[in-house]
């Protein structure tokens, strides 16, 4: 009986050491082997969703790819070439001549020694390129010389002069704003109402106001100042004889005064725009470390730096940011006020007279000289903003 029993415990504890095995045999298996995976079920709503967001996401990307970084790498091709516009029409479709761009390389005449043509070319890619650091203008009767393309981008970078002090206008008027007062509202309109206005009406309007017998000259007792236009150098203006070529030369003179118009226009159109991004970030500033600060007794002026500036921050990058960029296109303000000039326009009327124009003494307009302009200008910007870039991530670190 007992010998039977012994014999029954052993024979369970070997099927139970071999259930044992089989066992851990599947959960073997079922780790080398994934699991199917099972169909996940489609949510309808979820998908007609996604649907309409591709929908309206979809001409914003295609316009995006096509009309930004397509013309970019099309521009940058051209810029290489001589693709020209002229009387006779253009070089052909777009298409057509980047699809034989080798064949159509800037080449540039080879001359003898008289100055007469070889017959013979030389390529030149990079041309146009070499034009924007080389090209002189001169002004006639007064022999002053310079770089065309500086005195355009100095043109540019004086009308950015504009940026800072319009940040601290924006800044001072979007606290007084802020602050619990009566008719708070009507004043954030009335500021706002010049950047939906149309540029041609302000043009028109300051052409007035800063007009030889306009309320400016009135105002400031300058009765007969050339603001807009006249070409006067400090000389005429002081009664002065120098030789001094800055004294004689119009572009620092009635440049330097017309271009302060443009500045004064672009700050006041611009101050509307700023002052309510301004007014939205301060609304995000933290109450309760103002409050603190005010009970531990700091002074209003120490509790703007300390706790409403670091909290701005964020509003006042992305200003800078926009502003230079913006700032570094401005095109249109200069010409409207004062047409073409190498006194006041900025960088972009280079693009527009090399690439576009074919009016007055220029017959043929080569778009590639103006895709070259335009490199270099995309160059400009994207080294500016990397420059803010770097300060605000060490400013972050």
């Amino acid at each position: 009986m007992e010998e039977n029993m012994t014999t029954a415990a052993a024979d369970d504890s070997v099927v139970f050491s071999d259930l044992e095995g089989v066992a851990a045999a599947e959960q073997t298996a079922e780790a080398v082997i994934p699991p199917k995976k099972q169909k996940r079920r489609i949510n309808r709503q979820k998908l007609q969703d996604n649907l309409w967001g591709w929908a309206f996401c979809i001409p914003l990307i295609v316009g995006t790819v096509w009309f930004i970084y397509a013309a970019f790498i099309m521009a940058l091709l051209i810029s290489f070439t001589d693709y020209s516009i002229g009387a006779s029409g253009t070089d052909g479709s777009l298409a057509d001549f980047i699809a034989n761009l080798g064949d159509h390389i800037y080449q540039r005449p080879v001359t003898d020694a008289d100055g007469f043509p070889t017959g013979e070319f030389v390529t030149q890619p990079f041309y146009w390129y070499n034009q924007i650091f080389t090209k002189v203008v001169t002004d006639g009767g007064l022999g002053v010389s310079m770089n065309e393309m500086g005195r355009y981008l100095f043109n540019t970078v004086f009308y950015m002069i504009g940026i800072p002090i319009g940040m601290v206008l924006s800044v001072f008027l979007a606290v007084c704003m802020s602050r619990d007062i009566k008719g708070g509202n009507v004043f954030r309109v009335l500021y706002y109402i010049p950047c939906v206005a149309s540029s041609i009406s302000i043009v028109y309007t300051f052409k007035l106001m800063f007009d030889t017998n306009g309320v400016i000259n009135g105002i400031l007792g300058t009765d007969g100042l050339q603001w807009i236009s006249g070409g006067e150098s400090w000389n005429s203006l002081t009664g002065q004889e120098s030789s001094s070529q800055f004294m004689r030369d119009p572009f620092w003179c009635q440049g330097f005064i017309s271009k302060c118009v443009i500045v004064i226009m672009s700050v006041w159109k611009g101050l509307g725009g700023t002052i309510i991004l301004y007014v939205a970030g301060l609304s995000g500033v933290n109450a309760a470390t103002k409050e603190a600060a005010q009970i531990d007794g700091a002074s209003s002026w120490k509790i703007f730096w300390k706790v409403t500036m670091p909290d701005l921050y964020p509003v006042i990058f992305y200003n800078v940011v926009t502003s230079v960029i913006g700032g570094m296109q401005i095109y249109a303000e200069p010409v409207l006020m004062f047409g073409e000039s190498n006194y006041t326009s900025g960088y972009v009327s280079l693009i527009w007279h090399y690439g576009l124009e074919t009016s007055g003494s220029q017959s043929t307009a080569y778009p590639s000289a103006g895709a070259a302009y335009g490199m270099f200008l995309a160059v400009i910007i994207f080294v500016l903003t990397l420059f803010q870039f770097w300060i605000d991530s060490r400013k972050k670190d």
